[in-house]
């Protein structure tokens, strides 16, 4: 998941990403996002409780979720 964050909020909202449930890891990064997320779910539904975590963070703008189709 790639997140974009209000200005100066990355590091701070990297922490609080990483405890959501299906979030494995997240790191702020530099270019045209802020932070990625690493999420593993089971299901659709799963994920989209994740996203839902994610999305609920203050100083979250938006959130692009890429799906890996084969390991």
């Amino acid at each position: 998941m790639f997140i974009n964050a209000m200005r100066g909020q990355s590091l701070a909202l990297t922490k609080a990403i990483r405890v959501v449930g299906g979030v494995t890891g997240a790191d702020a990064i530099t270019g045209d996002y802020d932070i990625v997320a690493m999420v593993e779910a089971r299901d659709l539904a799963d994920l989209r409780t994740t996203m839902a975590g994610v999305q609920a963070i203050d100083g979250i703008l938006k959130t692009t979720t890429c799906m890996v189709l084969s390991d």
